[in-house]
């Protein structure tokens, strides 16, 4: 049972699918002695990180780094577990492929060291480097023998190799696809959209949702869910623009602006039920649309904790979407749960 920040009583655990953490073993190892040209010192706003060709990320404060703070939000707000993830700013980075593969252990081990301090209440999404596609399903294997994770987060832009849309990738998508393992892509912060004189400080704001759209748009137009039916692609953000702007993407199939190869379906649009959408499009009347676009089964629960662009109040936002009882928490609980259930 879950009480929330408005006193609303949930009759079941509550999952948050999309929180983000920084290992604090990582920052202190770090700290003690640089690692694949990472490192890291204290400052009086946070940690910060020295990135390999990005320079220092913003400095990490205790929401994402110490277990006290995100205990009590938790507590707060109703959310009884979280899938946490990697931040992006750490998991993207200029390597070269045998760096890249050592850091990748790196965040992982660190991953799994946090879901055991944090207790039951957490799992992990791994990551892996994907500069060589052969050697990046051979590491998304390796790593899902480990219980603490129940799933992959990808970037949509890495900053070195293919894009997830391009050849390089299939082997990673065939594995994922007949293992079953969840995958979840995120937008860098870093991402192309960055190119766009006109955006501003708005990179958080719009960027990231650019990015997701573009990169989803193109797994779509490659064809990967006509290679791939039933693998598990979950998209952070309610799916960037793409479910309020499909048909536009239609148009552009037809017309051959958007268009990489002949699908098996009649138009893109099809497709956006194949997805998961995780509730960070930050509205109940966004989830509402969502649901009524790809059903309840395919949305769930998200919060992006720590960040303040994320939702303050995530079962709240759901609650309000004036949903059935049935429908509010397969997004709250039930989907997540039989999404990221490993396999016995």
């Amino acid at each position: 049972m879950s009480r929330t920040d408005t006193d609303e009583i949930v009759p079941y655990p509550v999952l948050d699918t999309h929180a983000h953490i920084v290992p604090p073993s990582l920052l202190a190892a770090l700290e003690q002695a640089p690692a694949c040209g990472f490192s890291a010192r204290r400052t009086e706003k946070g940690w910060v990180v020295d990135v390999p060709g990005m320079g220092e990320t913003r400095p990490i404060g205790a929401r994402m780094n110490e277990t006290g703070p995100r205990a009590g939000w938790r507590a707060q707000t109703g959310v009884a577990t979280q899938v946490v993830s990697p931040w992006m700013d750490i998991q993207s980075a200029f390597l070269e492929p045998p760096a890249a593969r050592d850091w990748a252990r790196r965040v992982n081990d660190a991953m799994a060291e946090s879901v055991t301090e944090l207790g039951g209440a957490t799992t992990a999404l791994a990551t892996v480097a994907t500069d060589d596609g052969d050697q990046a399903a051979a590491d998304l294997l390796e790593v899902w023998k480990r219980p603490e994770f129940t799933g992959v987060m990808l970037s949509t832009d890495p900053l070195t190799g293919s894009a997830p849309h391009e050849e390089n990738f299939e082997p990673l998508w065939t594995v994922a696809a007949r293992e079953g393992i969840p995958v979840v892509l995120h937008p860098p912060t870093y991402g192309p959209s960055g190119e766009l004189a006109t955006l501003g400080t708005m990179g958080n704001v719009h960027g990231r949702l650019i990015d997701n759209t573009v990169a989803v748009t193109e797994l779509i137009l490659h064809g990967l869910l006509d290679r791939h039916p039933g693998l598990k692609v979950i998209l952070v953000h309610g799916g960037g623009f793409l479910p309020y702007q499909a048909s536009r993407l239609d148009g552009g199939y037809r017309t051959k602006e958007a268009f990489a190869g002949e699908l098996d379906r009649e138009k893109p649009s099809d497709y956006l039920g194949d997805f998961v959408y995780d509730t960070v499009a930050l509205s109940a009347p966004a989830i509402r649309f969502l649901t009524d676009l790809v059903g309840a089964d395919h949305v769930v629960l998200g919060s992006d904790y720590p960040f303040a662009l994320g939702d303050p109040r995530p079962v709240h936002t759901v609650l309000a979407a004036g949903l059935s009882e049935s429908d509010t928490e397969a997004i709250l609980r039930a989907n997540a749960e039989k999404i990221f259930r490993r396999p016995e």
